[in-house]
């Protein structure tokens, strides 16, 4: 059982006081956030059923943080990581994190693996982006210790970190996770439930539209160039393809199944997740990606993704005309604006305070506007 029974606090100790801290899932999001932990001195507990991804693992996390900390030696924290396929050596951590594949019965199978590794001190969180937290809780004996704790990507220029209340999470629960966040160097923003909580239901109409254009004519190039000049710090299909576009799916069908009446499969992305081109990580998605490009470098222009577009447009029959700069920034900033009404209107959070910085924090909006005025 937990060894560690004190609070986590937000003071600045050395690695053997602070708790050691269990992160599911060694995929992209999880080696990130494991780096943030190790280089805020909390030891990790790196867990995957997957032989290969553990025998990566360390590689990668010392890759995420020579992001954080370039030019300095990643040997010290790296003696704090202990990648595991062995659920048994999760025992003794204070905190269990999950950030596995973006489905409710894998998180909640997950969940009943761990129950007997949880005791009434321990903290439950899980990195969903989507899934609504008292849905995820309902197998959960103590709920009262159980919320979101989301980040995002990528996770070392994003200090955003989503905390999400559900039903039955306690006060205590989300005090401490806000000092937590503290702790690791990122702003907390605490939401209530509901799917998509603040931000992805944000991000949703950002991608949504630029599908959308490209069905009306508008160029991939075009789309995130104009998102760039306007200020954001990426381009709706350079964010698609760093976060992979299954995830966008998932995430989609969650918002989907929550707002049938405004929230679409878009023909473009159902056609591209189903021939595999899930982008960086598959090599291809809307732009080429050689496997060994920086995560920082834009890839190169796909023609099977252009040829695919092409065919889209013929099937939906939708009229196609040439879009300005301008004309394309509304559309992606205007239907991000529209969901932030609906979201105060759902009280997700209770201020248009909170989601301006939501939309700069999480979302890379441009620090110097203002989300509801420009």
């Amino acid at each position: 059982m937990c060894g560690d029974q004190n609070p986590i606090t937000v003071d600045d100790t050395v690695a053997t006081e602070r708790p050691r801290i269990a992160v599911f899932g060694a995929g992209l999001m999880g080696t990130a956030i494991a780096a943030v932990f190790l280089k805020a001195h909390f030891p990790v507990m790196l867990f995957d059923p997957s032989p290969s991804a553990i025998s990566s693992a360390v590689d990668r996390v010392c890759g995420e943080l020579e992001k954080m900390r370039p030019g300095h030696s990643q040997k010290t924290l790296l003696t704090q990581l202990v990648c595991t396929e062995n659920l048994m050596e999760m025992d003794g951590c204070r905190i269990f994190l999950e950030s596995v594949t973006e489905k409710i019965r894998v998180k909640q199978r997950l969940y009943r693996k761990i129950f007997a590794f949880l005791n009434q001190r321990t903290l439950l969180l899980t990195n969903t982006s989507t899934i609504s937290i008292g849905m995820l809780a309902e197998s959960l004996d103590t709920p009262s210790r159980y919320c979101g704790f989301h980040f995002f990507h990528p996770v070392h220029e994003r200090s955003l970190v989503e905390i999400i209340r559900g039903p039955q999470t306690s006060g205590e629960t989300i005090q401490e996770m806000v000092g937590f966040a503290q702790s690791i160097g990122k702003t907390p923003l605490v939401v209530n439930d509901g799917p998509g909580f603040l931000v992805n239901r944000l991000l949703n109409p950002y991608l949504a539209s630029a599908l959308d254009l490209l069905l009306e004519g508008a160029e991939i190039s075009q789309i995130d160039t104009a998102a760039q000049q306007f200020g954001m710090a990426m381009g709706p299909f350079r964010i698609m393809d760093e976060i992979g576009l299954d995830v966008v799916l998932h995430g989609g069908w969650t918002l989907f199944k929550a707002f049938p009446d405004r929230v679409l499969p878009s023909p473009i992305l159902l056609e591209m997740v189903r021939l595999g081109y899930l982008g960086r990580k598959a090599g291809q998605g809307f732009m080429k990606y050689d496997s060994a490009i920086s995560w920082n470098t834009v890839g190169k222009p796909n023609s099977v993704t252009e040829e695919l577009i092409r065919q889209k447009r013929t099937e939906a029959n939708r009229k196609t005309e040439r879009k300005s700069a301008d004309e394309v920034t509304a559309r992606l900033i205007g239907g991000m604006r529209e969901e932030g009404f609906r979201i105060l209107e759902d009280k997700i959070v209770d201020s248009p305070a909170e989601v301006n910085l939501a939309v700069k924090l999480g979302l890379g909006f441009p620090k110097e506007k203002d989300f509801w005025t420009v």
